[in-house]
C-alpha cells in the first residue's frame, strides 16, 4: 500500500470518528428540544418566584428555534457528509485508484466549509447554554449547579420534561467540539493533498521542460558536426 492510499485510509477513519460524533450532536440536541416541548433553552431567560413552599421558575423567555435547529442541522449535515465520504473512500481503496486534483480541491472546500459551520455551532450552544445555566443557578432558585437543576422541579407553571437536559447538552458539546477538532484535521489532511498535487505537478512541468531543453540540445548537435 503507498503512500496516497494510507492517506486515504487515515482521512477514512477520520471521516468514520465523525459519523460516530455526529450522533452525539443531533439525537441529544432532538431528543431535548422534544422534552421541552419545541422550545429551545440556548439563551432562555426567566424569573424566579417564591410561593408558599418552594421556589419555582415562574416565567420563562424561550431562546430562538435557531439555535437548537441549526444545531440539529450541523449534526446531521456532518453525519451525511462523513457517510458519503466513507463510501467515496471506500470505492478508491478497493479499485487501488488515486483521487484527482479535483476531488482534493473539493474536499477542502467542503471540509472548511463544515470545519466553520461547526465552530460557529459549538460556539453559540455553549455561550447559549451557560445563560441557561445562570438561570437554573440563580440565587433565588436555590439550585447550586447546574447538573442539579436537572433532579429538581423548576416550576409547575412550565410543561417541560427538564430530567435529563444536563447530560443531553453536556453530550451535544462534547460531540460538537470533537467534530470541529475532526473537521479541523481533515481540512489539513486535504491542504497537505492540494499541496502534494501541485509539487507533482511543478516536478512534471519541471522534468517536460528540461527533457524539451535537452532535445533542442542534441537537434543542434549534428548540425554544427
Amino acid at each position: 500500500m503507498g503512500i496516497p492510499q494510507v492517506f486515504l485510509l487515515a482521512q477514512a477513519c477520520f471521516y468514520l470518528l465523525l459519523f460516530v460524533l455526529s450522533f452525539f450532536v443531533c439525537v441529544p440536541a432532538g431528543v431535548n428540544v422534544d422534552d421541552f416541548k419545541g422550545h429551545c433553552l440556548l439563551y432562555a431567560t426567566g424569573k424566579w418566584n417564591f410561593t408558599n413552599t418552594d421556589t419555582e421558575l415562574q416565567k420563562v423567555d424561550w431562546g430562538p428555534d435557531s439555535a437548537c435547529n441549526f444545531t440539529i442541522f450541523i449534526g446531521v449535515m456532518s453525519l451525511l457528509v462523513s457517510l458519503i465520504y466513507i463510501i467515496w473512500i471506500g470505492v478508491l481503496l478497493a479499485r487501488g485508484i488515486e483521487s484527482s486534483w479535483i476531488d482534493a480541491f473539493l474536499n477542502l472546500t467542503i471540509n472548511s466549509i463544515t470545519c466553520i459551520c461547526v465552530f460557529s455551532s459549538g460556539l453559540s450552544v455553549s455561550v447559549g447554554f451557560q445563560d441557561w445555566c445562570k438561570l437554573v443557578t440563580d440565587p433565588k432558585s436555590g439550585i447550586d449547579s447546574c447538573e442539579n437543576g436537572q433532579y429538581i422541579q423548576i416550576g409547575s407553571k412550565i410543561d417541560v420534561d427538564a430530567d435529563s437536559f444536563y447530560l443531553q447538552w453536556q453530550m451535544v458539546q462534547f460531540g460538537l467540539w470533537s467534530c470541529w477538532i475532526c473537521w479541523l484535521v481533515l481540512s489539513v489532511m486535504a491542504l497537505i493533498r492540494i499541496y502534494r498535487y501541485h509539487r507533482r505537478e511543478s516536478f512534471y512541468t519541471s522534468i517536460n521542460r528540461e527533457k524539451q531543453r535537452l532535445l533542442a540540445h542534441v537537434g543542434k548537435a549534428p548540425e554544427q558536426a
